[in-house]
């Protein structure tokens, strides 16, 4: 069976990314309005000194690092107020941005690996990243590198604004106007979050990019009033998510975006009430913290019209007293991949059903398939869930014919995710296939892991915690096991091998002896990152199920 969107089936963009943000997409408002503001330093860019600044640099890539259209520019930078020149300014050259995520021990030998699958022919970096950045280059090959502020130590590497300041002709010279050229023509290059072994590069043509665009503009909540709104940047730019809402939808409708140049958490919450922010990005990490996170009385958050949250299902608990802390607005779910960008969104209370994360967006068909049988499955019946875009194809993988296996004939992509649709289209995530447990004996027999999530989260002691299999290599059977961030007061004076055990009984008091925590419950200070999401990969890595020995439960996770 396939399902389709209910939302009226729209015309796709026929148009650049650059001339659809600036141009054919964008509402009417004065070229004046501000469109960043960096808090620390509180320097701002306009609407026309944002085009003017990313056309003049589209020229300089052009005339003097021969940039070609569908050349590659990767970005190792963090987020300022030239972010946004810099990131316009490629596209407006017709070249394709390769962001990479700045993460906790990065290096060199780990970026030369993203620029050769690339293909990359510049860097965009930073001040900070600069000796890493050239590093790599040095090692790939020497290709030349902008940074997005001046490098004292390096003056060969030219600075965007010096660039900027010194080119007086914009570039105007890259245009597509049929759907044929949008479909053919390359924007991004994003890399999927946790993918490992062979890289994972997803292709994204700027018909699918401004086709998201476009869909994501047609359901933003009903309230939002772009001449008083202000947005704030809650991600690095490099992220896709991000980079949608506020390299882009902000540019289309007009709404400012406040920029902070330190990472974003709970101790940021203070800034909403400063700028009177509207909307708010909230990743499920940040979620888990702002749960359970004391709401003081110096903060209202009284602003917030529109919480959105991606990249993983949110526990009910959890979204409630995220809710809760933001005076009840609805924290909104927003379904989607790195290769698709958008699928579902909640938008009115038809699609605001407990437990889903909304409806298909225009233009988006779904089917759900048998686990085991691989056969389609109709309305109410759980497994796999895969889409297909009618407005513009999924481009796939760069370079990767074993990924692209994800996308089968007919253009459907499998996404990994498990759920099932109701009548009105309407998406209802139940977990991931990765993050779905076999138990017991034989075969064995599917366990969610947001199920014990959701237990654990209501034990006095937990802050959050995530759990993952980890297979006995002895037995070659996979235990549910626990990495678990202790709540205040609880980390020092504590035993924390009895409190492990306590946590576990108190599981299996909930689930049954069934769904035990048999891989026992791990206490860690923080957990693997891998972009915004947490890293369950490496917290595999961390302990041995089968070696016996837990009377040291507190584990060290490392860089």
């Amino acid at each position: 069976m396939v399902f389709t969107s209910h939302l009226p089936k729209i015309s796709p963009p026929s148009t650049d990314v650059f001339n659809f943000i600036f141009n054919t997409g964008r509402d009417e408002y004065p070229r004046d309005r501000v469109l960043y503001r960096v808090h620390e330093t509180g320097e701002t860019l306009t609407l026309d000194e944002l085009e003017t600044r990313s056309r003049r640099f589209a020229q300089v890539l052009v005339t003097k690092y021969g940039i070609k259209p569908d050349d590659v520019v990767a970005f190792l930078a963090n987020n300022s107020i030239q972010y946004p020149i810099a990131f316009f300014g490629v596209l407006a050259a017709g070249a394709t941005i390769s962001p990479i995520p700045v993460q906790t021990g990065l290096d060199a030998p780990a970026v030369v690996p993203r620029l050769e699958q690339a293909d990359a022919k510049l860097i965009i970096t930073d001040s900070t990243l600069g000796a890493l950045s050239k590093g790599a280059a040095e090692v790939y090959n020497n290709i030349p590198l902008i940074s997005l502020d001046a490098l004292e130590n390096e003056p060969a590497i030219a600075s965007i604004t010096a660039l900027v300041e010194a080119e007086q002709t914009p570039y105007t010279g890259f245009n597509l106007s049929t759907q044929e050229e949008t479909e053919t023509h390359n924007a991004f290059i994003y890399r999927t979050s946790g993918s490992s072994g062979t890289i994972k590069s997803v292709l994204t043509t700027h018909a699918h990019w401004a086709a998201n665009l476009l869909t994501t503009k047609l359901t933003v909540p009903e309230n939002t009033d772009p001449a008083k709104d202000v947005w704030i940047s809650s991600l690095p730019f490099a992220y896709g998510i991000n980079a949608k809402l506020n390299l882009g939808l902000n540019v289309l409708l007009g709404i400012p975006v406040v920029i902070v140049l330190t990472p974003f958490d709970k101790d940021s919450l203070p800034l909403i009430d400063t700028y009177g922010i509207t909307f708010l990005f909230v990743t499920p990490p940040l979620a888990a913290q702002i749960a359970k996170a004391e709401k003081t009385p110096q903060t209202t958050f009284k602003s917030i019209k529109w919480l959105l949250s991606a990249g993983a299902p949110l526990h009910e608990k959890i979204r409630d007293a995220v809710q809760d802390k933001f005076n009840g607005v609805r924290l909104t779910l927003e379904w989607g991949t790195t290769e698709t960008l958008l699928i579902t969104l909640q938008i009115d209370e038809r699609s605001t059903v407990p437990g889903s994360s909304g409806t298909l967006v225009h233009g988006i068909e779904a089917r759900v398939i048998d686990l085991d049988s691989g056969t389609d499955l109709g309305v109410g019946q759980k497994g796999e869930i895969l889409v297909r875009n009618s407005l513009a194809r999924f481009a796939g993988y760069k370079d990767n014919a074993e990924a692209n296996k994800d996308f089968d004939a007919e253009g459907w992509f499998h996404s990994g995710d498990v759920g099932y649709l109701d009548e009105n289209a309407n998406v209802f995530i139940v977990d991931r296939l990765k993050e779905l447990l076999r138990v017991g004996d034989g075969y064995g027999t599917h366990v969610s892991v947001g199920e014990f999530e959701a237990v654990l989260f209501d034990h006095p002691a937990v802050a959050t915690a995530i759990v993952v299999g980890i297979r006995d290599v002895e037995t070659q059977q996979e235990h549910p096991t626990s990495f678990v961030i202790l709540q205040p007061g609880y980390e020092n004076g504590q035993n924390l091998a009895k409190l492990a055990v306590e946590i576990e009984a108190f599981v299996e008091d909930r689930l049954g002896s069934f769904k035990k925590l048999s891989g026992g419950v791990w206490f860690v200070e923080r957990y693997p990152t891998v972009g915004y999401k947490i890293n369950r990969q490496r917290l595999k890595t961390l302990v041995n199920v089968g070696e016996g020995d837990r009377s040291v439960r507190w584990v060290e996770v490392g860089a």
